[in-house]
């Protein structure tokens, strides 16, 4: 009986070696364990910024910002629109204002935009580039759309 105690003892004594092995993982495997998902989380946002944020996207939003700011704060003021007829009116909502270039834009107030110009014309050209606007019922500052004709080259 001491023999089965003994033996029965030292197989114990084996299994809960190897439980305290694999329980607590060694400092090795817990730097795997972090780097894994820090990879996986770089490869997610490596994902997201190549396709949320080239170079076309970035252009052409900054073009529609400052499309946005000339039509409110210059080309508005501009129009007269309380002493046109509604006929009159009508025909820019079908063939729109004359084409505005992006050199136009840049250039419109004092070149306030001129911060924007170097990252715009490093792929757009400012003279073939063209921005229509187009007139909305009721004619408010913020009642119209726009026609972009790019000329760039991404």
């Amino acid at each position: 009986m001491a023999y089965h105690k003994n033996k029965k003892h030292s197989s114990n004594l084996h299994s809960s070696k190897q439980r305290t092995l694999y329980s607590r993982p060694s400092r090795a495997r817990k730097i795997i364990l972090a780097i894994i998902p820090l990879a996986f989380i770089t490869v997610i946002v490596a994902i997201f910024c190549a396709l949320f944020f080239t170079p076309e996207r970035i252009t052409k939003s900054t073009i529609s910002a400052l499309a946005t700011d000339y039509y409110e704060n210059h080309f508005y003021n501009q129009l007269s629109l309380d002493e046109a007829s509604t006929s009159d009116l009508y025909k820019y909502e079908t063939y729109g204002f004359a084409p505005v270039t992006l050199r136009q834009l840049l250039l419109y107030d004092n070149q306030k935009n001129a911060d924007s110009a170097a990252s715009i014309l490093k792929y757009c050209d400012e003279n073939t580039t063209t921005i229509r606007f187009f007139l909305d019922q009721p004619y408010g500052k913020t009642d119209y759309h726009v026609d972009y004709t790019y000329s760039c080259s991404f």
